[in-house]
């Protein structure tokens, strides 16, 4: 009798017992249980740069102190300036000014989980849904978004540190970073 043959069987079986219990144990018990949502359709039409500069810029700000007040450990300073730029299919974006954190939140948020308790109620206050999970991202970045009616996006990412972002299409003919008022609104 080939030896080889009669072994086949049993590795495989042994190798889809071992993959099973591993992808049971890949799972952190203190990490989200949360499905990663999709965006909801655009529903609404851009509004004009200082309309929504002002929209956008309040949103941050709130989700800032909401997640001081929740990880009062970490704090959040300015990273890159307010930004606008056409994208391929030709809508004006504007970026207001990006924020980093002091230090990673992964595992301080207990994998978002504090992200989610803090930014929640902001989100829904300035008409966003809830973020509802972690995207599936390569290269070891925890992602989360959230994506309103008009197309705006909020996005938190960490990888030691963090940083919240914000990207919105706006109405402007120019698009041109110089309407921005200081130009690093």
């Amino acid at each position: 009798m080939n030896r080889r043959l009669d072994r086949k069987p049993w590795a495989l079986a042994a190798a889809l017992l071992m993959a099973t219990v591993a992808a049971g144990c890949t799972t952190t018990p203190d990490g989200p249980t949360r499905e990663p949502s999709s965006a909801p359709p655009v529903t609404a039409s851009p509004a004009p740069l200082a309309e929504s500069a002002d929209k956008y810029d309040s949103l941050r700000a709130d989700l800032v102190a909401a997640l001081e007040k929740q990880m009062p450990d970490i704090t959040w300073s300015a990273d890159d300036p307010a930004r606008m730029s056409r994208v391929q299919d030709g809508r004006c974006v504007f970026s207001p000014q990006s924020m980093k954190s002091s230090a990673d939140i992964v595992e301080r948020s207990r994998n978002f989980e504090e992200v989610f308790t803090a930014a929640d109620p902001v989100l829904k206050k300035h008409g966003f849904p809830a973020f509802d999970g972690t995207d599936p991202v390569p290269g070891g970045w925890v992602v989360t978004r959230s994506t309103d009616g008009v197309g705006a996006t909020v996005t938190i990412e960490s990888k030691s540190p963090a940083y919240l972002r914000i990207t919105a299409p706006v109405a402007s003919e120019r698009c041109d970073t110089n309407e921005l008022a200081g130009g690093d609104k």
